[in-house]
């Protein structure tokens, strides 16, 4: 089932709430119902560095603004706890509201993106590039926090389960999370284009405000937590052990009209 999820089908199973968060969902909007976000990983050259990135994301924000790319977020992400398999130094993530958003961007990053791949290259490269069907279900904090911490885990369907049987249990676990003071976002994001054979049937991914507020659920979970999600998850879904990143907003979009 890794590739063959009804993305038709999904869309109704995880309920969305309102948020003016680039990755909360408009339930007035159905066309918000899922974002496209690509996935860069990438390393740097020898002699290349975090300074490098900065300077780079200036100029492309910079060429964005006139070409008035406006709803595209761009974010760049720095591995915290990660494991022996971390082969990259930093991901860009970029977000848009819809697959035309994205394609429109990406469109003109193809056709007039000029000196800016060649510059990139002089400092890193980047192994592989992925696209994801994103749908929120726990909206962050609407505070415009521009540097957050985002965990991945990667997770896999219960054999003889479907999505009638995941999504409500993510929802609860939204829930749960809420009635208990998280202030964490949550989003599951299906692989779409060029990750090839994966597995695993999506990617769930958690944000924090800072690594204190990713502590108030760590803590929660240790003291009982962990018998909720015993009991929403076990024989319905298994995840991996996530993998943490510092995370940097260096564009704010605003969605399509």
């Amino acid at each position: 089932m890794k590739q063959a999820i009804q993305w038709a089908a999904v869309c109704g199973l995880i309920a969305a709430s309102v948020s003016g968060n680039a990755l909360a969902q408009d339930e007035d909007d159905a066309g918000m119902n899922i974002f496209s976000v690509e996935l860069y990983a990438c390393s740097y050259h020898d002699g290349g560095g975090p300074s490098d990135l900065e300077n780079w994301t200036g100029k492309w924000n910079d060429w964005a603004d006139e070409r008035k790319i406006e709803s595209y977020w761009a974010y760049t992400l720095t591995p915290h706890y990660y494991g022996e398999d971390q082969n990259f130094d930093f991901i860009w993530l970029g977000l848009a509201s819809d697959g035309v958003s994205m394609g429109r961007a990406q469109d003109t990053w193809v056709s007039q993106g000029g000196a800016l791949p060649a510059e990139f290259a002089k400092f890193a490269s980047c192994d592989a590039h992925h696209n994801y069907a994103t749908m929120n279900i726990k909206p962050p904090p609407d505070d415009d926090a521009t540097r957050v911490v985002l965990s991945f885990a990667d997770c896999n369907v219960a054999e003889g389960k479907t999505w009638d049987d995941v999504g409500p249990a993510l929802n609860a676990w939204a829930e749960y999370r809420t009635a208990n003071g998280s202030q964490a976002g949550m989003w599951v994001m299906w692989p779409a284009y060029g990750a090839g054979s994966v597995d695993y049937d999506f990617k769930f991914v958690t944000s924090y405000r800072s690594y204190e507020s990713l502590g108030v659920d760590y803590d929660q979970y240790a003291a009982a937590g962990y018998a909720k999600a015993d009991e929403l998850f076990t024989g319905v879904v298994d995840c991996d052990v996530a993998r943490s990143y510092n995370s940097v907003q260096h564009r704010s979009g605003a969605s399509d009209d």
